[in-house]
Order: structure tokens, then sequence, then C-alpha cells
């Protein structure tokens, strides 16, 4: 026996191989620029925080740069005021991000008045980086008077050519074990601290990122790393170095601020490629992550949190067998479009509205696993169906009309069990005919002749059952046996007597097929021939016989016996109820119940047919009552 697997069977098989290979696709960071795509996006639709407040920007502008007061870069001698200026007004914090490894000029004139101002006010953080540009000498002794701000990792495995800083570098640990700071987080601890707040307490919400997290596929999480959300005021509060300087700062402004001082110019590179800008400022981006830090500590706001690896495949599997689903049960192309994008659009909300309550799930990876595994099913599906389409209309060909091969193929779930008709039982109502004498008409015919006059005779018959929403069910020698009411069962008795009728219809238009034929042989010297009628209305089975290569429709049954009956019956008789001129239709009683009043039957009485031990009621068939006759019976 020939091993086959069910569609539904390959249908789950070709959608489990999708999610395996893209599956296989995501844990090799194949798909990692798919889904930052998404994150980026669902970043910029965040709104906006109303305000920048407790950061106040100090910045080192193009105008200043350009000044005849200033020079570039700030001197000792002018950071040295700009910082008494600035701690003048009671700031909680400065942060200074500018380098100053060195002196400037580099005679060192006025090192020592920076120094002393450095080491006055406790509350600056002054910047070095762990990749060797070293803080101020005075405050080298001082590592909570520090922070590196070289903290922002740059995902260069998803971006090749621009890639953008998502995530910030909280702190690390030196080869000796001392925890090494950030300047945002160094700054935020400090402002925490002023405020009586524990920073290891406040900060304990927030989610260490891992090298798997999100959208990351083996990310480099050296150290404490925060994913950025990026929420930030529609702008900071601003002052350039030159107001500062020249005391254009409102008394006030800086009491018990934040206050950040660094470059924004233009002619200085400074500036970060992030997921909301392509051109964001160091001095903005630390801002941003500062306040991230305090919103996490003062109001408890979680950063964002993911799903385990496990839950983000079984969701993607998910959607994969949706997309299979769908292409196995959709069969409309409009349905099918339909569905799909109504799928694809509650998988965007759901991850959407999941970004915005502080959870990022996949959106990508489901859909690349969702289309293929429906646009693959449905190859197949279509495949099998142009295969089963074929074969269906193989086995139906020149058999029935087309509106029944329609239907046949709308309902083939129901009609077929793989490639081949299910069995079935069913009642259907069966018609023979054949020709009279047609032995020895065919004895004076040459071959051909008599194969052409057969086959004309055989077509118009064919067509006049399928004309009546007949099947053809077979051909023997000069007989044609026909099925009405098959081969989509009838379920209802209406649907039952209309077969009936439809059969004794086909049966007198075969009768005026034989006249019109007749008339047409004797103008060619042809014989003239009649034809013979028997119709019964019963139960069948009907199913395909055959091999798979080679099957034929067929019914069986008791019923198909007494049609045959029927149409044999009595054939040399000289009962004027079943002589005839050019044609003779028998039905059985079982017909006769179903025809209503729709026809002029005649009673034949009953009779003993071949092979049937019970008698059966016959009647023949004179015409078909016209509209009027049959409002008077």
């Amino acid at each position: 026996m020939k091993w086959k697997l069910a569609p539904r069977s390959v249908g789950l098989l070709i959608t489990i191989a999708v999610f395996l290979a893209v599956l296989l696709a995501r844990h090799h960071g194949v798909l990692q620029f798919l889904e930052f795509r998404a994150y980026d996006f669902f970043l910029r639709q965040r709104p906006t925080l109303s305000s920048g407040d407790p950061i106040v920007l100090v910045e080192m502008t193009e105008d200043d740069i350009q000044s005849p007061t200033l020079d570039y870069p700030l001197t000792d001698e002018k950071l040295a005021e700009l910082l008494t200026v600035l701690a003048a007004q009671n700031p909680a914090v400065i942060g200074l991000d500018i380098w100053r490894d060195v002196p400037v000029p580099k005679s060192a004139l006025h090192l020592q008045d920076l120094n002393r101002v450095l080491l006055t006010h406790s509350n600056i953080i002054c910047i070095y980086t762990l990749g060797g540009v070293a803080p101020p000498v005075a405050l080298q002794p001082f590592p909570d008077r520090l922070g590196f701000n070289d903290n922002f990792p740059v995902d260069s495995q998803v971006e090749k050519t621009t890639p953008k800083v998502r995530r910030s570098m909280l702190f690390t640990q030196a080869e000796s074990g001392q925890q090494l700071d950030s300047l945002p987080y160094r700054v935020a601890c400090v402002y925490l601290e002023r405020h009586g707040i524990k920073t290891a307490n406040s900060l304990t919400q927030l989610h260490a990122l891992q090298a798997n997290d999100g959208p990351y596929v083996g990310a480099d999480t050296a150290g404490m790393q925060l994913l950025l959300d990026f929420q930030h005021p529609p702008d900071f509060a601003r002052y350039s170095v030159g107001d500062a300087l020249a005391g254009r700062i409102p008394p006030g402004s800086l009491r018990d601020k934040i206050v950040f001082v660094g470059m924004n110019a233009l002619s200085v590179s400074d500036e970060r490629v992030t997921p909301i800008s392509y051109r964001h400022r160091g001095i903005e981006v630390q801002s941003v992550t500062i306040l991230q830090l305090l919103r996490a500590a003062l109001t408890g706001e979680q950063s964002l949190r993911f799903w385990p690896d496990w839950l983000e495949d079984a969701w993607m599997l998910g959607w994969c067998l949706l997309g299979g689903l769908i292409a196995f049960h959709v069969r409309s192309p409009w349905r099918f479009i339909a569905a799909i994008f109504l799928s694809l659009i509650a998988l965007g909300f759901i991850s959407f509205k999941s970004f915005q309550v502080g959870w990022w799930i996949p959106l990508l990876s489901p859909v690349v696993a969702f289309l293929p595994a429906a646009a693959l099913v449905t190859s197949y599906i279509s495949f099998q169906e142009h295969r089963n389409r074929g074969q269906l209309m193989k086995l139906f060909a020149n058999q029935v009309s087309p509106d029944i091969a329609q239907a046949l193929w709308e309902q083939r779930d129901e009609f077929l069990a793989g490639a081949r008709p299910k069995s079935q039982k069913l009642t259907a109502t069966v018609l023979f005919t054949d020709l009279k004498g047609f032995s020895t008409t065919s004895e004076g015919l040459e071959p051909a002749d008599l194969m052409d006059w057969l086959n004309e005779y055989m077509e118009a018959m064919a067509k006049t059952v399928m004309a009546n929403q007949g099947v053809v069910e077979k051909y023997i020698g000069d007989s044609v046996m026909a099925l009405f009411g098959v081969p989509l069962p009838r379920t209802t008795q209406e649907q039952i007597a209309q077969d009936a009728r439809n059969s004794v219809r086909c049966a007198l238009a075969m009768g005026l097929e034989m006249e019109r034929l007749n008339a047409l042989w004797q103008q060619r010297g042809l014989p003239a021939c009649s034809t013979r009628i028997g119709i019964h209305t019963g139960p069948l089975v009907a199913g395909s016989l055959g091999s798979a290569e080679r099957q034929e429709y067929t019914v069986i049954g008791d019923s198909v016996n007494i049609a045959s009956r029927l149409e044999s019956h009595d054939k040399d008789s000289t009962d004027s109820n079943l002589v005839y001129d050019q044609y003779r239709i028998l039905i059985s009683e079982a017909t006769q119940s179903l025809l209503a009043d729709e026809f002029n039957l005649m009673p034949v009485g009953s009779m003993s047919l071949k092979g049937k031990s019970e008698k059966v009621t016959v009647y023949r068939v004179v015409a078909e009552n016209s509209p009027t006759k049959k409002e008077s019976l």
C-alpha cells in the first residue's frame, strides 16, 4: 500500500519547516536589522516629556567659537571663570562634558586657577574616557568626582555604515575591581544623593541589558548597560557659554538644577546617530540618559521589559501557524488577502500597544514567519487543487454539464476523499436507453459508417442528458446509462423529486432527438431506428472503481438493475401499451410518485421484471403536460 500524507499534514509540515528556518535565521542575528526598524519606529511614536527639568544645558556654540573674547578650546582661565559663575547659582551638580586632560594653553599659565575651582566645588563632575583620555590631574584622586563619557556602545552588528546608539553603559569595573561610573550615571547619583535618595536602592528596578534581550542577538553587554527610551522634552533650557560669562543667565535659573556644560557647534564633531535623530548632540544624549535614570529613581518607572527567548519563539510559532491555517482554510483570494491584511494589522497593534506599556515583543520576525508560511501553504494548496481539479474533471469529462462540474469543485471537500470521490449512499434516478434492432442495423453498414452513425446518436443523447442536469455514467454498446442526483447527493425530498422530473424531461427530449436523427439519417440514406428508455428512482451506492491512474465513477444497487430491466422489458411485446414507433419511455412507480401532475402518464400495470421476484408497477410516459392542462388537473 502506497503511504501518502494528507494535505492537512503536508500543510503543517510546510508551516513547521518555515518556522524552523526563520527561527534559525533569528537566532543567528539575520533578522536583527528588521526588528530594530520596528523598535526605532516605536521609539519615535512615544510622547515627548513636558519639560527637560531639572537639566539646564550650557553650551559652547558656534557663535562662542567665533567670538573675539573666547578661544576654542576654552582656556583654563575662561573655564575656571565659567565654572565659578555657574557654581554661584547653587546648582545641585555640574557635569563638565569637556575634556581637560592637558592644560590650555599648554604653558599651564592658569591651570592652578582651574584646579582651585575644581577642588573648591565638590559638585563638579569631570569626564575622562575608558579609551585613554585622562581626567583633570587635580581630580584623579577623587573617583567619585569623575565619569567616563565613552558610554554609548553603537550597534555596528546591525547597521554597518551608520550604526546607531540605542543604549548607555552606566558603569563597569576596572581590572582592580573598582566600579567606574559613566558621566550621566555619576551626575544622576550626585543629584539624587543631594536630595536624600540612596542611588543603590532607587535604581534597582532598572533592567541590565542582556546579550539577547529584545531585538539583540549576541550583543556585547559588558558593564551595566541600559536600553535608552529616548523620551525627551521638546527642548532643554539652554544658555551659551557667552551668555553665562556675560551674566545673562537669570538669577535662580540654575538653583538645584543639573547643569551640563558641553559642545553644540557644527564645526566640532560631537554627534551621535540615534533612533530619533541622525544628528543628536552628545550633550543631549547624555541628558536623555540622566532623565531616564531620574524617572526610574523618583517615580519608579521601569525600563523596557522583554519576554524570555522561549516565549518569543512560541509567539513567532503561533503567527507562523496562523499563516498556514489561513492559507489552508481560506480559499477565496479576496478573503485570503483580507485575512492576511487584518492579521498583520493585529500583530502590529499588539506589538505597538505592548511597547507603549513597557514591553517589547517581536514584530517583524513573526511577520517573516507568517507571510512565507501563508504563501507556501497557499502554493501547495493551489497545486493540490489544480491536480485534484484535473483528476475530478478527468473522472467526469464529457459526463456532466458545466454547472454540475462547477458545483462539484465548489463542494470538493464534501465530495472528495483525497484524490478519490467519497463512497456514499444516496437516492438518485437512473435512466437507461438503447437502440431497438441495433444488431440488425449494424449488419447492413460498413464499420466506419456504423461508428459514425452510432457516435452521432451517442453525442445527441449525451448532450440531452447534460442539458437536463444529468450525468452520463457510461456507454455500453448502443446503450447509454445516465444518472440524476449524482455525484452531489440530494438532501431533501424536493431535490430528489426534481431529479426525477429532470430524468423524464430528458427522456422526452431524447425521443425528440431520435425523431430529428431519423429524419436526418433518412435524407442521407442511412437506416432509421427507435429507442427504448427505462427510468427508476431509488437508493444507490456511488463511488469510484479502479486504480489511482485509471478510475471510473459508478453506481451500484438494485435501482440500477430495475431501470435496466424497464428499458429492455418485452422487447418484442405486442401489448398496445408497449408498442411504439420511434421511442418508448417506461418508468417505475417510485419515479411516478415524484412527478406530481407535470406529465401525461399511461398506466401499464404490474410487471414481473427479469431477475426480480416482486412485481413492479410500471407507467409509460406520453408527454409533458402544458401549464394550462396542469391547472385543469
